[in-house]
């Protein structure tokens, strides 16, 4: 049986733009300092014990921060933080210029919205990207309406239904 060509990189990135993705922010720390990347591939894992998924391509430095601090945060950003996403995703250095605090544990999040903490358990090399699986040991909930990045566009959860 003959392996059938990957699909075109191009084609494979539209067809993925079309599935609506909630926009957060992964950071950690390392040597005192928060690191921190935007990031839109996460999800829960499991319940038993409570866990998530987060994947990181592997050119990023937050790949050896994870592994080196063993412990993250995941701030789900809300309706009116697309710049704080466009800053995150940026190479600028001082993305703590936000609104962010540390948290009891240690890990900075943006303040006052919905968070989740995370032990590192496991992770997972993919062809390009690191996938991280965390172990939750706290969260935070916040009733902002969440920021939806969809088709290479920011949203509003109201602005979808």
């Amino acid at each position: 049986m003959s392996e059938k060509p990957a699909i075109d990189v191009q084609r494979f990135k539209d067809v993925m733009a079309r599935w609506p993705s909630g926009v957060s922010v992964v950071t950690t720390v390392i040597n005192g300092k928060p690191v921190g990347i935007t990031v839109s591939a996460f999800m829960s894992l499991g319940i038993n014990p409570p866990s998530i998924i987060i994947s990181i391509d592997k050119r990023s430095y937050m790949v050896n921060a994870i592994k080196s601090a063993g412990r993250f945060a995941v701030t789900f950003l809300n309706e009116n933080e697309e710049g704080l996403s466009r800053l995150f995703a940026s190479g600028d250095e001082n993305k703590f210029r936000a609104e962010w605090t540390e948290y009891r544990n240690g890990l900075p999040y943006i303040r006052g919205d919905t968070a989740v903490f995370a032990e590192l358990y496991s992770s997972l090399d993919a062809p390009d990207h690191v996938l991280f699986i965390g172990r939750v040991i706290e969260a935070l909930i916040s009733d902002k309406s969440p920021l939806i990045y969809y088709n290479r566009k920011y949203f509003g959860i109201r602005e979808i239904t």
